[in-house]
């Protein structure tokens, strides 16, 4: 909601007139460096009140004898005594980000990095011109997108290099309520409107992005998430199932790396012999099990938790020692807990016909895109402890798809909140996300893997992960240590323009890296009110004004509280399309219709007309004696219990 607060007034401006240009010279140069300058302003500019002409972050130009050096004010301070004794007078320091000249062989004129002609003293410093700001920050024959108006002049658009921005990775950082939230979906929307078969995995720990992208997203909440056990790596798992205590997780890892095996060759070699039940006897098949050498741990072949739990009651049993069960009944104890936990439920259900690795992968990560080029993985309902194991299993997965066709699937993932996940503390845990997050930062782009770190607390980020993006919208930012970590990655020796980031408005953002050509101030464009992300606060005075606690809406409460889902009665709200049922579904759904016919079948034997035990006993009971039904019946009260008593005892 941030998105649609108070703009500039410059941003307002009708767009169709545009102000004529008039060139004023700023100052003179007094002092040059190598990427520094220091000028005097002209006191023509101060008497005329045009100081906001060099207002921090403006870009001015110097022109010599070669070039039109290319300057960014970086901060400004009341200058020394004048000739009359008066301290009137005023610095500006600017930071010198490249030139405009001609290439000698080509003819042609552009904007380059570097500068190969330096100013010298004295030299006048005039403001730039729409054209010349136009040369700068857009380049023609790239594919850009727009993502808002210069602060400096709204009569131009601010444009981002998809490839650069991409390839090399980039981080979106703001305080709450700077409008960052919005900026995801902004640049996102952008970037789909100009490549709509792209495929893009959105992290949304807090179920802020739903709507945000229309038909275009496929939204997958812990109620619709399929991601089985057996796609996990070994790593993955032992995360998992195994304790947080490091010695006794070393001891549970070292059961779990043959039971895991066993359970995959277990189920590999039912499913060749077209019988996937687990009545089998593995002292008889143990011998054939360690004959088969084609799978490893790590390979994505399924395998049902029910079979892990067996194997190790198998291994304890051959045990010589009772007291080297404590790690055993460990692992069987967690199993046992996890699997009752409705929380955990996307991990372990489909375990009796898991679905093929094709669907699962292929509705992740848009495969085919079939309009939905955006998956937005909603976590709000996924426990803590697991958002780990997702996001590490996600993450990984896209690194190997890419890797295995070959570059051909480049792909997106958003990390949202990503402090909470790739945390600074590696005594947080989260091993397994800071290692495969940390490989995407470092070799994604060889790939086709590419990050997007949107975090609040930058200060609270593994260090590595945020210097690997190249290019950083930073938006206003109040914490020291945060706008310290930010001034640490910042490209182009620009760090300087970071000490006003506290003071930037709401939808206001600095952009730096490789995508752009120098660091701009932006003001971004308004996003739609039905795509805004719905993050808004809770509005406390609204909702005091009376008592919304009805014992009606209680009762939901503790309802979904206990069950550990919004959905308690199972039946939760479409939010996305339907996914294409499977074989395996098709035979399951075939299976229970002929289970739920079956008993119309037999017309000996009739469905009971009451659900109570004690009713379905005595109908039981009347059909053995060739009676009719008690409705029709008079007995005495003797009878009846005699009668029922010897039911419950004899076959019920």
């Amino acid at each position: 909601m941030a998105m649609q607060t108070a703009r500039n007034s410059v941003q307002n401006a009708p767009m169709g007139k545009k102000t004529p240009f008039k060139q004023v010279e700023i100052g003179r140069i007094r002092t040059v460096g190598s990427s520094s300058a220091v000028i005097s302003i002209n006191k023509s500019v101060i008497r005329n009140n045009q100081l906001n002409l060099a207002q921090i972050g403006t870009i001015l130009k110097i022109v010599t004898s070669k070039s039109i050096v290319v300057a960014m004010v970086g901060s400004l301070k009341i200058g020394g005594d004048d000739d009359e004794g008066m301290s009137d007078g005023c610095l500006a320091m600017l930071n010198i980000m490249g030139e405009i000249t001609t290439n000698e062989t080509t003819r042609e004129t552009k904007f380059f990095r570097g500068v190969r002609s330096f100013p010298v003293l004295g030299e006048a410093v005039y403001n730039m011109s729409p054209d010349e700001l136009t040369m700068i920050f857009n380049r023609e024959n790239e594919a850009c997108i727009e993502v808002g108006r210069l602060q400096q002049d709204n009569s131009i658009v601010a444009k981002v290099r998809v490839d650069d921005l991409l390839s090399k990775h980039f981080a979106i950082l703001g305080s709450t309520g700077s409008g960052k939230s919005c900026t995801v979906a902004l640049v996102l929307q952008a970037i789909l409107n100009a490549n709509p078969q792209g495929h893009v995995v959105l992290f949304d720990p807090h179920n802020e992005y739903s709507k945000s992208f229309g038909d275009r997203a496929e939204v997958i909440d812990n109620e619709s998430l399929d991601l089985p056990i057996w796609i996990f790596d070994f790593v993955e798992t032992c995360e998992l199932l195994c304790s947080d205590i490091e010695d006794q997780a070393r001891e549970e890892q070292e059961i779990l790396h043959d039971v895991i095996l066993r359970a995959k060759q277990l189920y590999d070699r039912s499913l060749k012999r077209g019988d996937v039940s687990t009545q089998l006897k593995l002292d008889d098949i143990e011998g054939e099990l360690q004959r088969a050498t084609h799978i490893s741990l790590d390979s994505p072949v399924p395998y049902r938790i029910r079979d892990v739990a067996k194997l190790v009651d198998h291994a304890m049993g051959k045990l010589e020692n009772a007291s080297n069960l404590a790690p055993y009944k460990r692992l069987k104890r967690r199993i046992a807990t996890l699997t009752s936990d409705p929380r955990y439920a996307f991990i372990f259900k489909n375990q009796a016909s898991p679905r093929p690795i094709e669907d699962i992968v292929g509705r992740i990560f848009r495969l085919p895109v079939n309009n939905k080029p955006i998956s937005c993985l909603d976590f709000s309902g996924i426990p803590s402890e697991a958002l780990n194991i997702v996001v590490s299993v996600v993450s990984r997965l896209a690194f190997e798809l890419a890797t295995w066709s070959e570059r051909k699937l480049p792909i997106l993932l958003v990390c949202e909140e990503a402090h909470r996940y790739i945390p600074r503390d590696r005594n947080l845990g989260f091993h397994s996300t800071r290692r495969i997050i940390s490989r995407i930062a470092k070799e994604g782009r060889k790939y086709g893997v590419s990050l997007a770190i949107v975090s609040q607390r930058p200060s609270e980020l593994e260090p590595s992960t945020l210097s690997q993006c190249s290019t950083i919208f930073s938006m206003r930012l109040s914490n020291e240590l945060d706008q310290n970590f930010v001034r640490a990655a910042v490209p182009d020796g620009a760090a300087e323009l970071l000490s006003f980031l506290p003071s930037l408005g709401t939808a206001e953002t600095m952009v730096f890296g490789e995508s752009v050509n120098l660091p701009m101030r932006v003001i971004l464009d308004n996003l739609p009110a039905e795509y805004r992300p719905h993050s808004s606060s809770a509005q406390f005075t609204e909702l005091w004004q009376r008592d919304h606690a009805t014992p009606q809406m209680m009762e939901q409460v503790f309802n979904r509280w206990r069950a550990r889902s919004l959905h308690p009665d199972g039946k939760p709200q479409q939010t996305s399309a339907p996914v294409t049922p499977s074989v395996q579904d098709t035979r399951a759904a075939l299976r229970r219709r002929n289970a739920d016919r079956a008993p119309a079948q037999r017309p000996h034997q009739p469905a009971p007309q009451t659900g109570t035990l004690a009713a379905q006993a005595r109908e039981k009971l009347m059909a053995q004696a060739g009676q009719r039904s008690p409705q029709q019946t008079t007995s005495t009260l003797a009878d009846v219990k005699a009668r029922l008593n010897s039911a419950f005892h004899r076959d019920i």
